[in-house]
């Protein structure tokens, strides 16, 4: 007979049920997170336990099949037939085991937990399929950055060092060095994805199991890269979960910074680039306003992935290494959150960005405004002329002080202001021409003399732009590869399962 409705499945060793408060403030949520989450996967962990049992001849192959019936007709059921939490099954899988047992019978459902704990490995199969979404999130925004930077690779712009005006350098370079900060963030995700993509089933409650069971079996069944080997490192390690958070507070902060410098250019008072009115907000109180909205959501969100890294990290700290609800529960609700609102920033700002209007004549005039070529008329003076480049910077600098003082635009300054500083500074002229000066102070000429490897001018640009290209594409074909993987084990499971099934009839 199947256990009685209210009769717990492991709870005999103690007496009396759990209490009102345990189970409202514990038991319960935990509950509902793990449907939420862990429904599909641990479908998924019995068959492929069942099938492995069933291989090994732990389990007679009829109970196999009654197990796999079992969990096909959970599967058409859905998580909406287990909403009802009953405090006398306690956990999640106790709900699950409970009516796998009214589907299979008590002696066949009795026989899935043989050689097994119950956390594993639910939480790296729902966060491995999340980290995956961030994945392709990361690329989509990164394949429009790439477009974007293209475009605009010629578009003249100003830079900024302390928020001051520093040296002009084209909005195609300036994307392109978020997209490689952006690279190496896919490159934690990657990480991350496969210290979480070990499997740890099989690892008992900490020592393994006396019985004959074949971890690598179900390891490939289950979609997994890897097997985590030591037992106790199984029950134990959280680094899974401490490595994507990290790698996820990173990236936000990425995308935090991006949004940073386009909330700026996006102010009436900079103008340079402006969001389309699809994804801006309006005021209330004031008809005039036009809210770059989504930079703060992003910006506010990469704080909240920095804080579930820091709870993340905290739940394990001074943690024993064993198996703790610490580790099995309470790092995870933060770690998934944490993908999902990195999922759903990469999703919204390659939505705004898509909408950009880039105001290029603006830009242009804001870069030769503000002396930020200064650096190239130093330059100029230091190879045209006899003088080391600390003088050539102070003549520069006394330039800029009288240019400054008397109202004169950087494109009006001729060889009479610069051979006047000169005087102050060496008594004597500076020695340059009047069409020296005036090509130095060039914003476009700034641009392409900056030839040197990673700089702004276009030859540099287009071989930074052709080695991103690339790496994206290395990153898709990862991405791609994974996504493959757990299909193709998936389908692998159903086919074993309906194989078994098939034999036994």
């Amino acid at each position: 007979m199947p256990p009685a409705e209210n009769e717990s499945i492991s709870r005999h060793r103690l007496s009396a049920p759990p209490g009102p408060v345990y189970t409202r403030t514990v038991l319960e949520p935990s509950f509902r997170f793990m449907l939420d989450h862990y429904f599909e996967a641990l479908l998924e962990t019995n068959r492929a336990w069942a099938l492995m049992l069933g291989d090994t001849g732990i389990v007679p192959g009829e109970h196999v099949s009654r197990l796999l019936a079992a969990l096909d007709t959970m599967a058409s059921e859905g998580a909406a037939a287990f909403e009802e939490f009953n405090p006398a099954h306690e956990y999640f899988y106790s709900h699950l085991e409970n009516r796998l047992s009214q589907l299979a019978g008590p002696d066949a459902a009795g026989q899935i937990n043989v050689a097994r704990t119950r956390p594993e490995p639910l939480t790296r199969m729902a966060l491995r399929v999340k980290i995956l979404r961030v994945s392709e999130g990361l690329a989509q925004l990164t394949d429009l950055l790439l477009d974007l930077a293209e475009r605009e690779a010629d578009t003249v712009m100003p830079q900024w060092t302390h928020m001051q005006p520093a040296q002009p350098s084209t909005l195609g370079h300036y994307v392109l060095g978020i997209v490689d900060a952006l690279d190496r963030d896919a490159g934690r995700i990657e990480s991350a994805y496969r210290t979480t993509n070990a499997c740890t089933l099989g690892c008992g409650a900490l020592a393994g199991t006396s019985y004959p069971i074949d971890r690598l079996l179900v390891t490939d069944l289950l979609g997994f890269d890897d097997v985590r080997v030591n037992t106790i490192d199984c029950v134990a390690s959280g680094d899974f979960a401490l490595e994507t958070t990290a790698a996820l507070a990173n990236l936000a902060t990425t995308l935090s910074r991006l949004c940073e410098d386009l909330y700026l250019w996006h102010t009436d008072e900079f103008a340079l680039v402006e969001i389309g009115d699809a994804f801006a907000g309006s005021s209330s109180m004031m008809p005039q306003k036009k809210n770059a909205y989504p930079f703060e959501y992003v910006r506010a969100r990469a704080a909240h992935a920095v804080g579930d890294m820091v709870a993340a990290f905290g739940a394990l700290h001074n943690t024993n290494f064993g198996d703790i609800k610490d580790v099995e529960e309470e790092m995870v609700p933060p770690t998934l959150h944490s993908c999902e609102e990195v999922t759903n920033s990469l999703e919204l700002l390659t939505g705004t960005l898509g909408s950009l209007t880039v105001h290029r004549e603006r830009m242009a005039d804001r870069a030769a405004a503000g002396f930020s070529t200064a650096t190239e008329l130093a330059a100029v003076l230091h190879r045209e002329t006899d003088l080391d480049f600390r003088t050539a910077h102070r003549v520069v600098g006394r330039l800029v002080g009288l240019a400054v003082q008397r109202g004169i635009r950087p494109q009006d300054v001729g060889s009479e202001l610069l051979d006047e500083a000169a005087g102050e500074v060496l008594g004597r002229e500076a020695g340059l021409s009047a069409d020296q000066v005036r090509r130095a102070l060039d914003p476009h000429g700034f641009i392409a003399a900056h030839t040197v490897l990673g700089g702004p001018a276009p030859e540099p640009v287009r071989s930074a732009l052709a080695d991103a290209r690339a790496r994206a594409e290395r990153r898709r074909e990862w991405h791609h590869a994974a996504t493959t993987r757990l299909a193709t084990a998936s389908e692998e499971l159903r086919r074993r399962a309906d194989a078994h099934r098939a034999d036994s009839s």
